[in-house]
């Protein structure tokens, strides 16, 4: 029996001995993601070496200080040295969110044979502003600054992360504070690089990211063709899902501060919650579209309504909020939603959704990615490359993802629109009888309509170019005219002349017998002057009593002084109206066209100008527009 006992207890102690195992490993993982309790023992200073190629990681030689009134100087805080904190035993840098102001003091000892040049880098790069100070032997402070709330001129280092340029001489010790503030997850881990090696890395860096947001757009761009091709709402709540992912994951990697909005200043800090609230809204409604889950789940229908319209406020308030407070709401409201949608993707799964599998697989890797950033940015885990990029990461993996599904989606569109057009096709053979009679008939109406209103057209265009008083052509039909005989002038080389002509004591005559005998004489007027002028030539009413006359296929300039001539001798006669005799005079101004540059409007101004002057020397009478008399 004790045999048999002494059985039956092996599976209990294996059993209790896995659990054991399995509590210290969750035990480690957690003491792992925890950042230690800092310590104030004074580290070393880092010793730099020109043959050095790769980065130094500049936590374990630093000091930290916590500045709560964001007002102390450098020497201040160096006089607080007794208070600062080691850095060395954490394993990040990372203070989360915080209205702190964060100085980390570090000591540098250059190569001992030679000068050496170097560029301390902030590894996070969405810092509102960092400030590098350095010793001078004198006891003074050099300070540079950067950040993506400073605009671009005002930054050490043109680069995406903050960055600074130092230069050591050989065997030279120097102090070097680091303060930074930001309204977002303040991470100060910072690496020292060789410079030509730091060319190098953002090189390549550059290169990754590059890559990523091409695939963005590319996506973005396949998944648009595909909206304009089908008109599914999903493709193009796929499109502005990417656009405004893409807008955030740019703030966040540091490229949208340095490339697209470098002089935003504060308001660049909004980009960032605004475009992830947004993408998490739109996401939530690219669910809806996706999963179809009006039919397959009206309850998850309704949920995922009232996350995007709760999304789409938010968005609204993340321009109004603190950018502190905005940006903890995007971390919330993101791996909120994010989590909702796998939940929902998850309940498809077990209702027979179509696509609901590769939906549940593209979220779970951005919900990961989420999940890490949000931790991260609330200091929980620590700062490193896979944290600070899960995001980018899982995103990237998930659009994919979702664009193979949506490309799945399309096949099934594209069956069911070839059913449609079948069952359509079948439907329009059985009108194209009666369509093709109707056709004739239509088209006889359509012929003689368009013949309708091509002379209404001509009637209108003829009213519209015709002074309605006197029926000579109006300003816009000058305009039209003059446009086109400066062309033929020019074309034929001959002679054009434009000749203003403004009638004299015409006013009293208005004064004296009303404005309805002032009307008869105008149209007397332009009589006159159609009957005075040569065949060719073009009669236009300016309005009032300004008339203007336009002279082509003129042989020599002295032609366009007899046309003036007759004209003249046409209005002096007296004129005969209602029993009642008026005398007119007028003062007539020419100009020619003495050049091809020569626009209408300004051979219109220079007659007006002789006009003019002739009116000055006396009017009735003829002056010429010369262009020293006028200069």
């Amino acid at each position: 029996m004790a045999v048999f006992t002494g059985m039956n207890e092996w599976p209990r102690r294996i059993r209790q001995n896995a659990c054991n195992r399995v509590f210290a490993g969750l035990c480690l993982l957690f003491c792992l993601l925890l950042p230690a309790s800092p310590g104030n023992a004074s580290p070393p200073a880092l010793q730099l070496n020109a043959d050095q190629t790769q980065s130094l990681r500049l936590q374990s030689r630093v000091h930290y200080l916590r500045d709560s009134s964001r007002r102390m100087s450098p020497d201040q805080v160096l006089a607080r040295r007794a208070d600062m904190h080691s850095a060395a035993a954490g394993r990040d840098i990372n203070f989360g969110y915080t209205n702190d102001r964060i100085w980390l003091l570090f000591e540098l000892v250059g190569d001992p044979d030679q000068e050496t040049n170097w560029i301390v880098e902030m590894l996070y790069p969405s810092l509102d502003r960092v400030s590098l100070y350095q010793q001078t032997g004198s006891g003074s402070w050099e300070v540079q600054r950067s950040g993506d709330v400073l605009p671009s001129s005002e930054r050490s280092l043109s680069h995406r992360t903050a960055a600074f340029p130092l230069q050591l001489d050989a065997g030279e010790r120097r102090l070097v504070l680091l303060s930074g503030e930001s309204a977002g997850s303040l991470s100060m881990d910072a690496m020292i690089w060789p410079a030509e090696s730091f060319r190098a890395h953002s090189n390549q860096a550059h290169v990754v990211l590059a890559a990523y947001l091409g695939m963005i757009l590319a996506l973005g761009g396949y998944n648009l063709l595909l909206f304009f091709a089908l008109r599914e709402p999903s493709f193009l709540l796929y499109v502005l899902f990417i656009i405004s992912f893409g807008m955030g994951a740019m703030a966040i990697n540091g490229l949208g501060p340095h490339y697209l909005w470098p002089n935003a200043g504060e308001l660049g800090n909004r980009i960032l919650p605004t475009s992830l609230i947004l993408a998490s809204s739109v996401a939530a409604l690219f669910t809806r579209s996706f999963l179809d889950v009006k039919s397959h789940a009206p309850t998850w229908y309704r949920l995922l309504s009232v996350a995007a319209a709760t999304g789409l406020l938010l968005t609204l308030a993340s321009l109004l909020l603190p950018v502190q407070l905005a940006l903890q709401v995007m971390s919330v409201f993101g791996l909120g939603t994010t989590v909702l949608m796998m939940i929902c993707g998850i309940h498809c799964i077990f209702l027979g959704a179509p696509g609901a599998r590769i939906f549940v697989l593209a979220w779970g890797l951005m919900l990961m990615g989420a999940a890490l950033l949000a931790l991260r940015n609330f200091a929980l885990i620590p700062n490193n490359f896979i944290t600070l990029y899960s995001v980018q990461v899982g995103s990237a993996l998930e659009m994919l993802l979702l664009s193979f599904g949506l490309a799945a989606r399309f096949n099934e569109l594209k069956r069911q629109k070839e059913i449609a057009q079948t069952a359509a096709l079948n439907a329009q053979r059985q009108h194209v009888h009666a369509l093709q009679q109707h056709e004739r008939v239509l088209e006889q109406r359509v012929t003689e309509r368009t013949r309708e209103l091509e002379q209404a057209n001509k009637r209108l265009e003829d009213m519209a170019m015709q002074d309605a008083l006197t029926g000579l052509a109006n300003r816009p039909a000058l305009s039209r005219h003059l446009n086109k005989a400066l062309a033929r002038a020019d074309r034929n080389h001959q002679q054009l002349a434009l000749l203003m002509i403004d009638l004299d004591d015409f006013k009293p005559i208005n004064d004296v017998f009303g404005h309805a005998f002032g009307d008869q004489v105008l149209k007397e007027v332009a009589e006159r002057l159609q009957a005075a002028g040569r065949a060719g030539d073009f009669v236009a009413r300016l309005g009032g009593d300004e008339f203007i006359v336009v002279s082509e296929g003129l042989q020599q300039r002295d032609d366009a002084h007899a046309v003036a001539e007759r004209l003249l001798d046409a209005l002096a006669k007296p004129i005969m109206l209602d029993g009642q005799q008026v005398q007119i005079g007028a003062s007539i101004g020419v100009s020619h066209a003495t050049s091809p540059e020569l626009v209408a409007d300004e051979l219109i101004r220079q007659a007006d100008q002789a006009m003019y002057a002739r009116k000055r020397q006396g009017r009735s009478g003829i002056s010429y527009y010369s262009m020293d008399e006028q200069g």
